[in-house]
């Protein structure tokens, strides 16, 4: 789904207070945290908690996570203690089958805490064949709000600052009818030609604004913000 109009930025990966209030006050419309543990940017919800009250109003607050295939009765706890974050979206980075996705929906649509401001976001890994890739997201457009293209990287579910076909992404804008995000190896250089190639809703970047891992680099968030939103 592509329209005219300036393209949301969201930089993720922040693990503290200091770097989210800066990537705020640069101009990103959402601040994203990673709760997959053992990856290299994992905080626990106690840390996002404290880096989502210290954000802005009006900007939106991510928590990314993998459910993989997990019964949904054995989420609701940690998706309740997600909400309390206050998280607006959760992004779901793993291999959710698109059954678990539409419980997890459910779940949100019957309670009424959680169903006004709770929005669920999808990556679709993108490799391997344009086919397949369209097939992916086509199946998961009905049971979230928002897809998310990131590059397929073996043993890493994002944060590589590895680029992908962006061909197939712009495939899939153009097919799906919800708003689309585009990662995977985007930086303060290359983001303006991938936003005019792909025509994306939004962009997301993590390692590709830091200046070491875990650490936002202030000059390369304010470049990327720039050139994003000036594509």
């Amino acid at each position: 789904m592509s329209v005219n109009r300036v393209t949301k930025v969201k930089i993720c990966g922040n693990t503290n207070i200091k770097d989210a209030i800066s990537v705020a006050e640069a101009g990103a419309d959402a601040i994203g945290v990673i709760y997959v543990a053992n990856t290299k940017r994992y905080i626990d919800l106690g840390v996002a908690k404290r880096i989502f009250d210290a954000v802005p109003v009006f900007v939106s607050k991510v928590v990314v996570l993998r459910l993989d295939n997990a019964p949904i009765e054995s989420i609701q706890d940690e998706i309740n203690m997600i909400a309390d974050t206050g998280a607006d979206c959760i992004q779901l980075h793993g291999d959710e089958p698109v059954e678990l996705i539409a419980d997890l929906r459910a779940f949100l649509n019957s309670n009424l805490n959680l169903n006004a401001r709770v929005k669920l976001i999808k990556k679709v890994g993108v490799g391997g064949t344009k086919e397949k890739c369209l097939e992916n997201a086509l199946a998961y457009e009905s049971v979230v709000d928002a897809l998310l293209l990131d590059t397929v990287t073996v043993g890493a579910i994002g944060g590589t600052g590895k680029e992908h076909d962006w061909n197939i992404s712009k495939e899939i804008v153009e097919k799906v009818k919800k708003p689309v995000i585009l990662a995977g190896g985007l930086n303060p250089d290359n983001v303006a030609n991938a936003i005019a190639l792909v025509k994306p809703y939004a962009v997301d970047v993590s390692s590709g604004v830091e200046r070491e891992v875990r650490i936002k680099d202030e000059v390369k968030v304010k470049r990327f913000i720039e050139a994003a939103k000036s594509a």
